[in-house]
């Protein structure tokens, strides 16, 4: 299936037109260190850098850290000094991001060349493909498929949602899946799971009929802003754009929902949760598609990268507390790591993110489990594609996307 001129049209730009790689923040000479965290003590320990500015924790147990040239020397002291062994995976993160956009733009230039704008998961799409696609899809399938802008973000950018069921493309009728990805804006392997999801139960519906049993709802980029800030200025940007205060920008979208949230002071933390719950124009999006569905929502997943990952909720409290439907919950987690192993993929680790990880207020699997009332929640923290984290080079986003489809497929079937 091919894109209509306007994408041709963007990627032209995006190869002859002006670009802002040249503003783009550097993360030159930044360090990644992976390091063995064996007990809740050194957990906590290592814990105290998360709010250091030039500290970035990559995922969420926050065993991977990237450190600003400037820290290092004090970092690999303090670790040493607590005992954790470690080792540095990525040398110069910027190389590894310079190696992305040459990819990328390789990929643009011998597209416009050509002509052709097939749809492919040969490089990570823009915001602006994936709403065009989606429009497309609208209007060649609309016995299928129907496309809503459920809201606009701080910038001014549509948030889109596409509605796929066997009722001319209107859900309600049967038990709802709702999927959101892009919440964090670095994690562009997450979105092009979800595309690739789109992709095959519309175009290649015909060998889905046991997945369109139900209806969907996914919004495939949640965080626009966000999204088309980390292509064009910050490759590891994780947040929305609302300007926090004069020196701070952006609010962790997956801690502004209304479900134990928890101010947090520091507006400049990567965590930063708002200055209230739903404060954000995305939260607050998503919050009126879900609450439209209500309990009829069988299953909601929140796609993450990266960390191999299947998470159910709560989140927010140590000792955790668990879903009233745990044993379900851990069952159908099990069932989905399996198909995943089944084809190839790396082996998901199934339960509660307290437990498994930290405690966390105001997620979103939190509040579709505990306020929504949806029937199963979770979050995916989808495979980084080896030591490289966020930056999954392109050749092996078939490979994730095709592994991710068994997941999605084993808990639509299952929930």
């Amino acid at each position: 299936m091919k894109f209509y001129g306007a994408v041709v049209v963007l990627l032209a730009l995006a190869v002859f037109g002006q670009s802002s790689f040249a503003e783009q923040v550097s993360y030159r000479d930044y360090k990644v260190y992976s390091i063995n965290v064996d007990s809740v003590e050194k957990h906590t320990v290592l814990k105290r850098w998360q709010d250091v500015k030039g500290v970035d924790f990559w995922d969420r147990a926050g065993y991977r850290v990237m450190i600003h040239p400037s820290l290092q020397a004090a970092f690999e002291r303090f670790l040493s000094m607590n005992q954790f062994t470690y080792e540095r995976i990525i040398e110069d993160v910027e190389a590894t991001i310079e190696a992305e956009r040459k990819y990328d733009q390789e990929y643009r230039r011998r597209k416009a060349v050509s002509g052709r704008a097939t749809v492919d998961f040969e490089h990570f799409w823009t915001n602006a493909e994936i709403n065009a696609y989606l429009d497309e899809l609208a209007q060649t399938f609309p016995n299928l498929v129907s496309v809503e802008t459920i809201g606009t973000s701080h910038e001014g950018r549509p948030i889109k949602s596409i509605t796929i069921s066997t009722n001319n493309g209107v859900a309600g009728t049967k038990p709802v899946v709702f999927i959101d990805g892009g919440i964090h804006a670095r994690e562009w392997a997450g979105v092009m799971s979800v595309v690739y999801l789109i992709h095959e139960l519309v175009e290649h519906s015909s060998s889905y009929a046991d997945m369109l049993n139900k209806d969907y709802v996914i919004v495939p980029v949640a965080n626009p802003d966000g999204y088309e800030f980390s292509h064009t200025d910050n490759r590891m940007w994780r947040k929305n754009r609302f300007p926090a205060t004069i020196l701070c920008t952006g609010i962790d979208l997956n801690r502004n929902w209304d479900y134990m949230w928890v101010f947090s002071s520091n507006a400049c933390s990567d965590s930063y949760a708002g200055e209230s719950a739903f404060s954000e124009l995305e939260t607050q999006a998503l919050n009126r598609v879900m609450q439209r569905y209500g309990s009829n929502i069988a299953l909601y997943l929140a796609v993450h990268t990266y960390g191999d990952m299947i998470l159910y909720p709560y989140g927010y409290a140590w000792p955790f507390i668990p879903v009233t439907n745990q044993a379900a919950h851990i069952a159908l987690g099990e069932q989905a790591r399996d198909a995943v192993s089944a084809v190839g993929g790396p082996r998901y680790v199934v339960g509660n993110s307290a437990e498994i990880l930290y405690t966390a207020n105001g997620c979103s699997d939190d509040y579709a489990a505990g306020v929504i009332g949806a029937r199963y929640a979770y979050t995916l923290e989808l495979t980084g594609g080896g030591s490289t984290g966020f930056d999954l080079p392109a050749s092996q986003i078939q490979a994730v996307a095709t592994q991710t489809f068994q997941i999605f497929r084993t808990m639509v079937n299952n929930s």
